[in-house]
């Protein structure tokens, strides 16, 4: 599903207008993105959470000359889903 099929889903489902539809989908990303940025976690019932997870610096190896490599520390974002949400996909 992309952004744009999201958008017709909840359009069809909400009755609202196109551009109240994807006024809504696009403010909910830029809240999530913005919060998880200044380093918040977002938990969404029924959804999941998101957040920033700090990956520690390390040493890694080149696998082609096996020389050392220094892998600076560095953030990711992370989703984990709810347990309600893994029932209804079950997984």
């Amino acid at each position: 599903m992309k952004k744009q099929d999201l958008l017709e889903f909840v359009y069809e489902k909400s009755k609202v207008k196109p551009a109240v539809a994807k006024k809504v989908i696009q403010s909910l990303i830029r809240a999530i993105a913005e919060s998880v940025q200044n380093g918040d976690k977002v938990t969404l019932t029924g959804l999941g959470t998101f957040r920033i997870k700090v990956r520690k610096a390390k040493v890694a190896r080149n696998m082609q000359t096996g020389e050392a490599v220094r892998l600076p520390e560095g953030k990711k974002i992370s989703f984990k889903p709810s347990l309600s949400f893994k029932q209804i996909l079950k997984i």
